[in-house]
């Protein structure tokens, strides 16, 4: 039998849950007219999920989306050549002149090229052409050179602040910030993992992008709603679930989505392989000690890159949770002065190891705080 859950590829379609009410919102925002949003969140809440099922909607009712992903490129000069690239394979219409992209790219050295798939992409001279401000204003601008006036778009910017390290003094922020301003026709949604760093780009008056977009908080999802999904995901399946033990699969996971699918794969993994058509009990609790083993090589790995301060404070989060860092926690679990576990803690949720879980700072997947109580 076919698993019903899916942690390894975006959730959408009937995978997809709890966010129609803020995927409606966007998609009327969005193909009203030119807007910009922010979507906010810790990591695995479901934002890429949320967006990739949005883009499938979008396309179908005919505006081409571009998503792009930063993380991608490192550099500044793979950058412009990607970016340019993605943008004229979805926006060029079909006789579009490459001519054309030449007049609009006029201070960079470009040719045509053909890619390993058949299909055209642009490739850009970066040892004949330095990019700077006025270089990167004329790639950012293709969008809106290429799409005609009658005509909406999307770009969706992943891993969005991973920008401030392609250009020093935030200087592409700057540029984007100038060009996409008079975009009429495009809409851009900003996203990212890192989302502490992400927010202080658009909440931070010092920024360029301070309150350039509507902003999105991408919260967890009712937990009567993931117990449903649960439930509705094993009889999809063939497979009888209470709502007991849903709940239990919920609980262990702290209603996260992403680890939601991961841990209901698991469980149905191992009742199918049995050959049952109920999970019990046990089945969650085998599973879940099954996926923390899964991980131990590389929560091991991740290990030797914290400092002996940022260690102890996830061993102590791992076994207390905790509103705040007063003398009484630090002394019981050692962990010095208010200064140092308040820098500690700062780097850690800035990495996305320590987020805010109902008032309380906790590790953030609960496979490694599960690791950490060894």
């Amino acid at each position: 039998m076919k698993n019903p859950f899916n942690y390894l590829q975006f959730a959408t379609g009937d995978n997809f849950y709890d966010r129609k009410e803020i995927l409606a919102d966007l998609r009327s925002r969005l193909m009203s007219g030119a807007t910009n949003v922010v979507l906010y969140g810790p990591r695995r809440y479901g934002k890429s999920s949320l967006v990739s099922q949005l883009v499938l909607e979008l396309e179908e009712a005919g505006v081409p989306c571009v998503v792009f992903d930063v993380m991608k490129v490192p550099s500044i000069d793979l950058f412009v050549s990607s970016y340019a690239t993605k943008v004229y394979r979805k926006f060029a219409p079909v006789k579009f002149e490459f001519r054309k992209i030449g007049e609009f790219l006029k201070n960079l050295r470009l040719r045509l090229t053909i890619g390993a798939d058949g299909e055209t992409g642009l490739s850009i001279d970066t040892a004949q052409s330095k990019i700077g401000s006025e270089e990167l204003t004329e790639i950012l601008d293709l969008p809106q050179r290429i799409i005609s006036k009658n005509r909406r778009a999307v770009i969706v910017m992943d891993e969005f602040q991973e920008v401030s390290e392609l250009l020093p003094n935030d200087q592409f922020e700057r540029v984007m910030r100038s060009v996409i301003q008079s975009h009429e026709n495009i809409s851009y949604i900003f996203l990212g993992s890192r989302y502490h760093m992400l927010r202080r780009m658009f909440t931070e008056r010092n920024r360029p992008f301070y309150k350039s977009a509507i902003a999105m908080m991408l919260d967890k999802p009712p937990f009567d709603e993931s117990i449903d999904f649960v439930v509705s995901r094993f009889a999809s399946g063939g497979v009888a679930v209470s709502r007991e033990v849903a709940a239990q699969i919920v609980l262990k996971i702290d209603n996260i989505p992403y680890y939601i699918q991961q841990l209901g794969f698991e469980v149905f993994r191992l009742v199918d392989d049995d050959g049952r058509k109920e999970v019990a009990q046990d089945d969650v609790t085998n599973a879940y000690r099954l996926l923390s083993g899964f991980n131990r090589d590389q929560y091991e790995q991740q290990m030797l890159t914290f400092s002996t301060a940022q260690k102890k404070l996830l061993v102590a989060l791992s076994q207390e949770r905790t509103r705040e860092f007063d003398d009484a926690y630090r002394t019981r679990y050692r962990l010095g002065m208010s200064s140092t576990v308040n820098s500690t803690k700062k780097k850690l949720m800035e990495n996305g190891y320590v987020e805010i879980f109902d008032g309380e700072y906790c590790v953030a997947d609960p496979f490694f705080a599960e690791y950490l109580r060894g």
